[in-house]
Parts: C-alpha cells; sequence; structure tokens
C-alpha cells in the first residue's frame, strides 16, 4: 500500500510538471496544405465523389503554333478579259485591217437600210450621239458628190473629228472599231494575236475559237 502511494505521488509531480510546461510553450501552428494544392483529405473526398477512381490531372492547353512562313500563298483568282488593260476606242480602217489574216471581225451592228446611223448610235459615247443626225447628213453629200461612194477612211475620221463624233472607250486593248467604207458604218475587229498574247502573259486560258490563231 505504501508502494502505491509512492508512485501515485511521483505521477502526480510528473503530471504537473507537464502541465506547466504545456500553459509556457507557444501553440502550435497547425499545418495547411498551400494554396492551389489538394491535401490528402481533399483528394479522398474527390475519390469517393467520382466513385473511387483516380483523379485525372487537367490537360495542358494545346500551345497556338505560329503562321509558317514558309506556307504556299493562297492561289489568287485568275484574272478575266477585263482587267488585262484599259479600254480603248481605236478606229481603223476595215479594208486595211482585214489584210492581216488574225484580225477578224467579231461585232457587226449594221442593220436595216442606214447602217451608218445604226452603228454610229451603238458605238458613239453619250456626249456624241446628238452629233450622230448632223455627221450622217454630211457623209451622205460626200457620198453624192463622190459617184455614190461613202468617205474613205480618212475623210470620215476627219469629219468625225470636226464634229465632236466621240467614240465610247469601252473595247478591250486587243479590239477595235473599224469603219467600212462600203456602208458608211462600224463594225468591231479583234487582233487575235495581240488577245493570244495578253492572255498568256496574265495567264488566262485560250478561248477555243481563239486557239487555231496560236501560230507563230
Amino acid at each position: 500500500m505504501r508502494h502505491l502511494w509512492v508512485c501515485l505521488a511521483a505521477m502526480g509531480f510528473l503530471g504537473c510538471g507537464d502541465f506547466d510546461k504545456a500553459l509556457t510553450e507557444p501553440a502550435r501552428q497547425s499545418v495547411t496544405a498551400p494554396s492551389g494544392i489538394a491535401n490528402a483529405g481533399d483528394v479522398s473526398a474527390i475519390q469517393n465523389a467520382t466513385g473511387g477512381g483516380a483523379v485525372a490531372p487537367a490537360e495542358n492547353p494545346q500551345p497556338v503554333s505560329a503562321p509558317d512562313a514558309n506556307a504556299p500563298a493562297a492561289v489568287p483568282a485568275q484574272p478575266t478579259a477585263a482587267v488585262i488593260g484599259k479600254t480603248t476606242k481605236a478606229l481603223v480602217d476595215l479594208a486595211e485591217a482585214k489584210k492581216n489574216p488574225k484580225i477578224v471581225e467579231v461585232e457587226n451592228n449594221v442593220t436595216g437600210s442606214d447602217p451608218l446611223t445604226a452603228t454610229f448610235n451603238a458605238y458613239v459615247s453619250i456626249t456624241s450621239r446628238a452629233s450622230v443626225l448632223n455627221f450622217k447628213q454630211q457623209m451622205d453629200i460626200l457620198k453624192a458628190t463622190n459617184d455614190d461612194k461613202y468617205p474613205t477612211f480618212k475623210e470620215a475620221q476627219k469629219l468625225m473629228k470636226q464634229l465632236n463624233i466621240d467614240l465610247a472607250a469601252t473595247l478591250p486593248p486587243y479590239q477595235m472599231y473599224a469603219y467600212d467604207a462600203k456602208t458608211g458604218g462600224i463594225v468591231v475587229v479583234e487582233d487575235k494575236a495581240e488577245k493570244i498574247r495578253l492572255f498568256k502573259l496574265n495567264n488566262i486560258p485560250l478561248e477555243e475559237a481563239d486557239k487555231p490563231f496560236d501560230t507563230p
């Protein structure tokens, strides 16, 4: 019995010392996981919520690749005949033009019994249409004094200049207006050699009707 009391007294003294030490020592800081990092409890909670499976790490976003400087450029649209060059209103002598086998007539608006008026009204600029009637009257006078023959190309060209007859600048550069001294009217002719040259220069496929003229 005496030995029991001695043991209890010793335990009391030791317990008091631990108690005093607990009062004097600073409180322990609880360890928390750094922000953004899940602790073991969080991982367990996620695993339980997903049925106990392992949590897959988030996929890294794919980096955006820079444009390849060596990639071939987009093929531009093929140019058309309308953009080969500026339009023209050149006037030539039909009889002389036809001496060239590669210059062909492509448009003829001669209609009725008055081809001069019909064709000039079709091809002159809007500002010159009021002068067409006066031009026809002068041409008829010249015809009556020239054995019923219309003026030559040079005579008609001179009269057009005097009366301010201006042709419309709407033809592509490989086409021309051509004065026909037989009718006093105008037709449109096309220089096939020049057309083929311009088409090839601008990488435009040749039209079927032009291929027979693609010769030296």
